[in-house]
């Protein structure tokens, strides 16, 4: 079953790296998971510049797609978003490892940044969502 339409997909598609940063963000958020890729020599983690990152989507499908193109012997895996926040980030902070936000392409690269400024843009969107909550 597909998360997201073909119509979502090609839009998304579309829009600049800033934008699908802060709707992955958002996704992860109300979904409470996020895709990366695993295969037989686990987690897949690419080398920019001198730093490791590990890519990461908020559809299965973007994942699929790239996946095809850059890995084709991995698999999208979801990533429980409270792992994510909990013991994902805090290792890849220790190790300096890079988190890189919703790539599609060679040509369109997704946001890449340190782990400690993924967890404060998680935080920020948290403390806008508590900020509205009727509750």
């Amino acid at each position: 079953m597909n998360e997201i339409s073909q119509e979502n997909f090609l839009a998304l598609s579309k829009m600049l790296p800033e934008l699908r940063f802060e709707y992955a963000l958002t996704q992860m958020i109300e979904k409470q998971s996020l895709w990366g890729l695993y295969g037989e020599n686990g987690w897949v983690m690419l080398k920019a510049d001198d730093d490791a990152c590990i890519p990461i989507w908020p559809h299965k499908e973007f994942a699929e797609a790239w996946v095809k193109n850059e890995f084709p012997d991995c698999q999208p895996k979801q990533i429980d978003f409270v792992e994510w926040i909990g013991t994902w980030l805090p290792g890849m902070k220790n190790n300096n490892t890079l988190v890189l936000v919703f790539p599609l392409g060679d040509d369109e690269e997704g946001i890449m940044l340190e782990a400690e400024e993924m967890i404060d843009c998680i935080e920020e969107d948290l403390k806008k969502l508590a900020a509205n909550d009727p509750s």
